[in-house]
């Protein structure tokens, strides 16, 4: 997701400014609690309206979809085999690098498990033989990405910014109906990358978006994003000749992306350039585009459809910073497009409880599954 830091200046001053705690003259009956303090706060912001704030942190469903609580930023999702399980990325907040987990939905129960991860495998069978393991206490998930290999077995990319810009290679097993990960290796990429997402390939490789150089200071990315000035592009990696640059792809931060299920079309999201396009990934063309307001995530269901979750929200005013509990009711909506074609439908469109900010649909089944970057819940909801 991409989350604009640089632009909430202004909200954040004025956060602080209404956070000024009472002085010794305010009368105690006065007073207010810090809880709320926050709600009122994002009232006055347009998150959401004190009336629905009591539903909100008990975690609700609406009328028409469904609740799963008990998460960190369910940033990003995709589904096991059998259609029982979601693994999550429960991201630490966005730019800070905080540390996160991967974890289950149980789509049966609709409750969040554990997932157990095995790091103790040394040295590395997969990605780049050198890459050392990383930091476990510092691992931050973001994208990840679930694969079915030529060779066998299923493989779980995770982009990992914990301590260092890496993928992760997890080898996924099943266990009488238990699920759990087994890290096999990893790949840093070259130069001073931030990654977002990462798409895995049949043949073992994958590929990454690289949103911009993470060094470089707020005020220049956003003096090139507004200037129109490419920021990042798309990185394939593949065993025997590492990280390439993918042509063509040059964009204003790109974000999500995913790949067809014969691997031949590669569809990314142009966050800031509000649009997705599809690459030829044998002659590295673009072959078309669709306008979509801030896309963040893209998913590819089992019809070959995309599914992109978009921001509706003013990067300027609207922020999440003020939301420490329950969900970021920033507005959204959903779209899915046909891959041939690249034309787009909006499917669904929230503004309101019970979850906003949305960063990922995925249809699974009868059902499309969203997760956000700022919140504790996953919501779900019949197909749209």
């Amino acid at each position: 997701m991409a989350y604009l830091k640089f632009f909430v200046l202004l909200p954040l001053v004025l956060w602080v400014a209404a956070c000024a705690p009472p002085t010794a003259d305010t009368p105690a009956s006065e007073n207010i609690t810090e809880a709320d303090e926050r709600l009122a706060l994002a009232a006055a912001s347009g998150l959401f309206q004190p009336e629905v704030a009591t539903d909100l942190l008990s975690c609700l469903p609406s009328a028409d979809m469904t609740v799963h609580c008990g998460f960190q930023n369910p940033e990003d999702l995709v589904a096991l085999p059998g259609e029982q399980f979601l693994i999550v990325s429960e991201m630490g907040e966005f730019l800070t690098d905080a540390p996160g987990k991967l974890s289950l939905l149980n789509l049966s129960s609709g409750e969040r498990e554990a997932l157990n991860i095995d790091w103790s495998i040394q040295p590395a069978t997969r990605g780049d033989l050198a890459c050392a393991a990383p930091d476990i206490a510092s691992f931050s998930p973001h994208g990840i990405d679930l694969t079915a290999l030529n060779e066998g077995g299923l493989q779980l990319l995770v982009v990992n910014h914990g301590g260092r810009e890496s993928i992760e290679f997890f080898e996924v097993k099943e266990s009488q109906g238990t699920w759990s990960l087994t890290w096999q290796g990893c790949a840093l990429p070259p130069g001073d990358p931030f990654i977002n997402d990462v798409a895995g390939l049949h043949d073992g490789g994958f590929l990454i978006t690289h949103m911009w150089d993470k060094t470089t200071a707020f005020d220049e990315v956003a003096r090139k994003l507004l200037a129109g000035e490419p920021t990042g592009w798309v990185y394939e990696w593949q065993p025997t000749e590492g990280f390439t640059k993918v042509p063509g792809s040059d964009d204003l931060m790109p974000n999500g992306l995913a790949v067809s299920h014969d691997n031949a079309k590669l569809f990314v999201n142009i966050y800031f350039g509000g649009k997705t396009i599809k690459i030829d990934r044998a002659t590295a063309m673009r072959e078309g585009e669709f306008s979509v307001q801030q896309p963040d995530n893209i998913t590819v269901d089992a019809e070959g459809n995309l599914w992109v979750a978009s921001h509706k929200n003013d990067p300027i005013g609207q922020t999440c910073a003020l939301v420490t509990e329950g969900p970021c009711l920033l507005p959204y909506a959903i779209i899915k497009a046909d891959p041939t074609t690249m034309t787009p439908e909006v499917v669904h469109a929230q503004d309101g409880p019970p979850m906003g900010f949305a960063t990922v649909a995925l249809k699974v089944g009868n059902r499309v599954y969203l997760g956000s970057a700022h919140g504790d819940r996953v919501a779900s909801s019949a197909a749209l």
